[in-house]
């Protein structure tokens, strides 16, 4: 794992040495134990927790190390939701219903399978600053095998994986495996007619790339990029506590971003996600004013809404 992975472990266990207070002092040195890390890679730790304004430094040793820190906002609300996902077997299982198959789909050898054991030494181990466990992981195996996404090999205590072909398209995909899935076309009996210029689909189009008229008008039916939509869930997250917003409307805004998160990619479910959020966020745009982070938060918006114009 590199210190990325390490910053959510280190988070949640300051967000319990803060008692969930920002006025509180931490030494990293006392949380790198309890949250099971190298204490090699602390310096590297809180460079990185600085760097996304998750804490700030509060002492420095002679040698410029880093020996006493504060949570700030937006590292507090970063590691509340950290603690909330963490304790959501929703989100876990779907976490793991994305991951193992792409893990499936790099490590099966050609013609072979990847052994399951493995996946507890793979940095996605870790969800949300948490080890998974193996009743988690076989109970996704189940599924997603259900689910006709990996072919499972049991033989004398192997389990072996390798994706299906329907896997290794999803693999492919730069999808969660909700979106991923609804753009699947089932099985359908139904005929396609042609008459002169147009086209005449009996059953389901969902996903379809139809040419209609003379002048073969295209129309493609496309989700959300993936990696844009991570990086407006990370500008949210990071603006959110700029606002000044009410208790309640915090919480709420808190929820949206996550539900934008599983579920943003399937472009109809993101708009009505992104109208909800920005009927949060526009009345608060004086406060990110006032805080001087104006700048950021016009940033997320525009993002937002050129994702989901």
């Amino acid at each position: 794992m590199t210190p990325e992975w390490y910053v959510e472990q280190f988070l949640l266990w300051a967000l319990e040495a803060s008692r969930h207070s920002l006025n509180e002092f931490l030494d990293p040195d006392a949380i790198m134990d309890p949250a099971q890390l190298d204490g090699s890679e602390k310096d590297a730790i809180v460079a990185l927790l600085i760097e996304h304004r998750y804490v700030s430094s509060e002492g420095e040793r002679a040698d410029g190390s880093v020996h006493l820190i504060k949570l700030t906002a937006n590292g507090l609300e970063h590691a509340r939701h950290l603690h909330r996902i963490s304790q959501s077997r929703a989100e876990r299982d779907i976490y793991l219903h994305n991951w193992l198959v792409r893990w499936a789909y790099e490590h099966a050898p050609a013609g072979g399978s990847a052994s399951l054991q493995e996946f507890a030494g793979d940095e996605h181990w870790w969800f949300a600053g948490t080890q998974v466990t193996w009743a988690e992981v076989y109970a996704a195996v189940d599924y997603l095998e259900a689910e006709n996404l990996l072919r499972v090999e049991r033989t004398n205590g192997f389990i072996g994986l390798r994706p299906t072909p329907l896997g290794i398209k999803f693999a492919h995909s730069r999808m969660t495996l909700r979106t991923f899935m609804t753009t699947q076309q089932p099985q359908s009996s139904g005929v396609t007619h042609q008459y002169r210029d147009s086209i005449v689909v009996h059953g389901d189009a969902a996903g379809s790339n139809l040419a209609t008229g003379g002048n073969n008008t295209q129309t493609v039916n496309q989700g959300v990029d993936a990696d844009a939509l991570a990086t407006l869930v990370t500008q949210l997250r990071q603006v959110a506590p700029t606002l000044a917003l009410p208790e309640d409307d915090a919480e709420d805004l808190a929820e949206e971003i996550d539900t934008l998160e599983r579920e943003g990619t399937e472009p109809s479910r993101g708009r009505k996600i992104w109208r909800a959020i920005m009927r949060i966020v526009g009345p608060a745009l004086g406060s990110a004013a006032a805080a001087g982070s104006e700048q950021a938060v016009q940033a997320a918006v525009t993002a937002g809404s050129e994702l989901f114009s």
